[in-house]
């Protein structure tokens, strides 16, 4: 080998090296977030709830079911919205389907009404699905998870293997600072 390759591969394997330590962070942490995505709905999304029970003066609600009957007949709709927002400009937002798919938006005191309808936007929606592994198959999300743990098991292997050097600790810790300030920002 001529000592130009022998310093190419020497600088290659020190970008490699500094670049692998620098990212191990980032691939740790997408690795286990992902796992956890993977699996909200075994986490209840992530959400703690808590319930609190008053006593309220009751109230007939034959008026605001008769309005919204009335609506739904206005959009040629029998089924219940998943939502109905009031906005502070008075209009009613009747929100159908996953995230307000079909979304009515009426306002009364003009007599307009809006139809949004949401359309995936393809490919992107579904190289969504798959990256939230959402809405596909099992075998999908095994094997998200599979690759997932390979790059945890790749990367501490990795990072347990080296013998480390000043300048190795300074990438690790800009990694994690990094990570940490994505996090703070998000």
């Amino acid at each position: 080998m001529s000592l130009s390759s022998l310093s190419t591969n020497k600088f290659l394997y020190k970008i490699h090296r500094w670049g692998g330590l620098f990212i191990a962070v980032f691939v740790l942490f997408y690795s286990l977030t992902g796992i956890l995505l993977n699996h909200r709905q075994s986490f209840d999304f992530f959400i703690e709830k808590s319930s609190t029970f008053h006593t309220i003066t009751p109230l007939d609600a034959t008026p605001i079911n008769t309005f919204i009957d009335h609506y739904k007949k206005q959009i040629n709709r029998n089924d219940d919205p998943k939502i109905i927002r009031i906005r502070q400009d008075n209009a009613i937002e009747f929100l159908y389907g996953s995230h307000g798919k079909t979304t009515y938006i009426i306002t009364p005191e003009t007599g307009q009404m809006e139809t949004v309808t949401k359309h995936d936007s393809e490919p992107f929606a579904y190289f969504n699905k798959l990256h939230k592994a959402s809405g596909t198959s099992r075998l999908w999300v095994v094997l998200t998870d599979a690759v997932s743990l390979l790059l945890i098991v790749i990367t501490l292997s990795s990072l347990a293997y080296l013998r480390y050097k000043a300048l190795d600790f300074i990438m690790i810790g800009m990694g994690v600072l990094f990570c940490l300030l994505g996090g703070f920002l998000a």
